[in-house]
């Protein structure tokens, strides 16, 4: 995803609430991206079809979001969320005319095509308590503004909850759309609450998926042990703030913090060379730089898990944020000395291994 607009830029039209998407993505990626556009390494559906098992994650997911009572008024953006939400929960979705209607067409997509033509929703301010903009989010061809449209009818400390399935490549969503990856979806479905303009709160988005007790789920994208399942992504935002009854008891809240491992949960292996305790990974050598500003160690090399999909690695990103530290992680790290073993800071763009030995 390659933005046509710096963050200069971005800034200052946010604070003026005039940028379009065609500034921040650029217009030839928000083109329909049609069949002549395939890309080889995804595989072709022609729509956002969920499976059986994706559709009972997604209403069990939006079971957490609006169950007890606190979003009675609810806008289904796409008219594509009637059979996932819990029963008796009150829709309203936007009209299409009968002849915006196509034969054989998908009405989400219809409805995701109107609102690209005219990303103006025909309600008042402030007159839904939540927004859910389920599946089609990809074939907006004007997201920005349509966003920006939902944020004004959406109330203060109101929910609006983006959600999809796995990446597949759709012929007739945006290339912005069809082209990503599951990552650069919920990127993407990020930058579209965050660009906006719409005062959203900063977006937390959730990989969905069916585990052994249920319904379960891991903050950002699809990570490595869950490559047997079919997950569904959820990004989340509220208008202006988080909604009181979500503050009180988070929809998906964090895992409890498992025990920190120590030296004696390591393995060693025929070398003598330690795994990581968290991926069983074997971890590299590692040399401290030496400048003012390093913590001195008080040895020449630590031993530093350097894989990427590791739960230590991955988890130091979300609580770095938490501590509004953006842009730094930790990786796991045994001073091979004294047996000390913690977090050794590094940046989301590995600047550890500047300083690796093997």
């Amino acid at each position: 995803m390659e933005l046509q607009i710096d963050a200069q830029e971005i800034a200052r039209a946010l604070a003026r609430s005039e940028i379009s998407s065609e500034q921040v993505f650029g217009a030839a990626a928000l083109e329909p991206a049609g069949c002549a556009d395939h890309v080889p390494r995804t595989a072709f559906f022609p729509g956002p079809v969920l499976g059986p098992a994706q559709e009972e994650v997604l209403r069990a997911a939006h079971g957490r979001l609006l169950g007890g009572g606190g979003f009675p008024d609810v806008l289904d953006l796409f008219g594509t969320s009637a059979d996932l939400v819990p029963p008796g929960t009150d829709l309203t979705a936007p009209s299409l005319t009968a002849e915006r209607l196509l034969v054989g067409s998908r009405p989400g997509l219809d409805l995701a095509r109107a609102l690209g033509e005219q990303p103006h929703l025909p309600f008042d301010d402030g007159s839904f308590d939540a927004a859910l903009v389920t599946l089609e989010i990809g074939g907006l061809r004007r997201p920005l503004e349509v966003l920006r449209e939902v944020g004004r009818v959406v109330r203060p400390q109101g929910l609006v909850a983006v959600s999809f399935g796995e990446a597949r490549y759709d012929g007739a969503h945006t290339r912005l759309w069809a082209h990503a990856t599951d990552r650069e979806h919920i990127m993407l479905a990020e930058a579209f609450l965050e660009f906006s303009g719409a005062r959203f709160s900063r977006p937390a988005a959730f990989t969905l998926f069916q585990g052994p007790q249920g319904l379960e789920w891991h903050e950002g994208p699809r990570s490595p042990e869950l490559h047997r399942s079919v997950p569904v992504h959820l990004v989340l935002a509220y208008r202006d703030a988080v909604a009181p009854i979500h503050l009180a008891s988070p929809p998906f809240p964090p895992p409890p913090p498992a025990p920190a491992k120590t030296r004696d949960d390591i393995r060693f292996d025929e070398a003598g060379r330690p795994h990581c305790p968290y991926c069983d990974e074997r971890m590299g050598r590692y040399s401290p730089p030496v400048t003012v500003f390093e913590i001195d160690y008080g040895v020449d090399e630590l031993y530093v898990c350097f894989n990427d999909g590791c739960e230590y690695y991955r988890g130091s990103r979300r609580c770095m944020r938490s501590q509004g530290h953006l842009g730094f992680t930790y990786r796991f790290m045994l001073n091979p000395e004294n047996g000390a073993t913690g977090p050794l800071l590094d940046d989301l763009w590995g600047g550890l291994r500047s300083c690796r030995i093997d």
